[in-house]
């Protein structure tokens, strides 16, 4: 299969829908094609791990980076982050799973004053949503 770039995403359509969190039909869409352009039910990346597993010694700890491989060069991937949340900062659900992202649309980047966050994805770690932006707890 040809290396082939999905579509740029609209950021005037929503993916998922604020009030019930499930996903809307053009958040279907976009999904969908990423699944087809990144191999469909051939499944290229789980693939390319398990090929990149068999070929690293039994000790050594294969981790994949990149986001979804397309085909063709590493700059060609797709990073996509799915948030569990996208809310005030107050507001991020606790006791979320280790790992879990979300975006705080008030929370403050470096430099921010206090009431004057202009949001930050944030994700879960050791009990506490941490900024992307400055790994300190989220704050608004």
């Amino acid at each position: 299969m040809t290396a082939s770039h999905a579509p740029p995403i609209d950021p005037s359509w929503p993916i998922v829908d604020p009030a019930s969190g499930k996903l809307t039909r053009y958040g279907e869409r976009v999904l969908r094609g990423l699944w087809e352009r990144t191999g469909g039910t051939a499944d290229k990346v789980d693939a390319a791990a398990v090929l990149a597993a068999n070929a690293a010694p039994r000790s050594t700890q294969v981790v994949g980076s990149g986001g979804l491989q397309l085909g063709g060069t590493l700059g060609e991937s797709i990073g996509i982050v799915l948030y569990t949340a996208v809310t005030g900062a107050a507001l991020l659900p606790a006791g979320a799973a280790e790992g879990d992202w979300a975006y705080a649309v008030d929370g403050r980047k470096p430099g921010e004053g206090a009431g004057s966050g202009t949001g930050v994805p944030c994700f879960w770690s050791n009990g506490a949503w941490v900024s992307a932006c400055s790994g300190a707890a989220v704050a608004a």
